[in-house]
Order: C-alpha cells, then structure tokens, then sequence
C-alpha cells in the first residue's frame, strides 16, 4: 500500500513538471496562436523502461521495509508478553525498569522504522527529479517537433486530444535516452 502512494506520488510529480513546462512555455510564447500537445505522465511513468525500473525498486524496497516492520512488531510483542508473564516474579523496581527499558526499546524501533520510510521516500523524490530532469530537454524537443507551444498532461484534459497525444513519441525518447535509475534512499538532511 505504501509502494502505491509512492508511486503515486512520482506519477504526480511528472504532471506538475508536466505543468511546470506548460507554464514557461506559454509564458515564452505570449501572443501567439496555442497550439497544444498532450503527453500522460501516468502511461509515461508506467510504461518507460525508466519508470519501471523506478517503480520495481520502489515496491521491492518498500516490500522489504514493510517485512522489516512486522518482524519487529512481533519480537516486541513477544518480549512484551515475556515481560507480562516475570511482573509477579520480579520485584516492583525491578519490574519498573525492565518496562521503562522496553519502552525506550519500543520507542528507538518505531523511530527507526519511521527513518527508514523517510529515507525511502526520499530516495523516490530524488529519483522523480531525475526523472523530470532527463524528461524535460524531450518534452522541449516534442514541443519543437510538432510546433507546439503548450503541453498539457493528460490528467488537466477534460475531453478530446487524442490526435495531439505525444505520450508515445515522449516514451520512445526517454527509453533511448535513460532506461534505468537507482533509487537509494536518502537520509534526511538536517
């Protein structure tokens, strides 16, 4: 579930930049005939090698995390009922320090696994920006190709375009240029 937002969130980070250069575009072109081309940053995303590549690592790190959190869940389950079971056997400070330890334990672990997921979202951010950076000379070149001045993403379309659609010729430049990325997660930086 979270792979999904992740990618989800990459997949909207394409159509802002999508947007992004809609704006300079037609700011640059001011006072000249519109003409527009259409690209899906979703279907780009979904199927560029590139966009794949992304979205494997993103779902088998994300996987990984997700196996990581539930085994540390169950081992402290597990040695929060050990300590359940020695409350009657310890003595009352005793006890009261093995539960303040296994609370700093709990609490050190949840931080961890929060870190992680940061780091890994991080890692997608950075890999969307690489991404929008190697798609954006294609998106000019696009635009130059066909005379275009605005380019839309699919998803601002409410009807028609289907002839201005670039999606294609955007997938087949990106493939040729960049065909995978390594997505690392990052540390947040303070």
């Amino acid at each position: 579930m979270k792979s999904h937002r992740i990618v989800t969130r990459l997949l909207s980070g394409l159509a802002v930049a999508s947007l992004v250069s809609v704006a300079s575009m037609t700011a640059a072109t001011a006072g000249t005939p519109a003409v527009v081309v259409i690209v899906n940053s979703e279907q780009l995303f979904a199927q560029s090698k590139v966009g794949t590549s992304v979205r494997t690592q993103l779902q088998d790190q994300a996987a990984k995390l997700k196996a990581e959190s539930a085994k540390a869940e169950t081992s402290l389950r597990d040695e929060a009922k050990k300590l359940g079971e020695q409350r009657g056997l310890l003595k009352e400070e005793d006890f009261a320090k093995k539960v303040q330890a296994f609370q700093v334990k709990e609490e050190a672990t949840q931080r961890s696994l929060q870190e992680k997921g940061q780091a890994l979202q991080l890692g997608a951010n950075a890999a969307r920006a690489q991404v929008e950076a190697a798609v954006r000379p294609i998106f000019a070149d696009i635009l130059k190709a066909h005379g275009a001045n605005i380019l839309l993403d699919q998803s601002v379309v409410l009807a028609g375009g289907v002839d201005l659609d670039v999606t294609a010729e955007v997938i087949k430049a990106l493939d040729a240029k960049i065909t995978t990325l390594k997505v690392t997660p990052e540390k947040p930086k303070n």
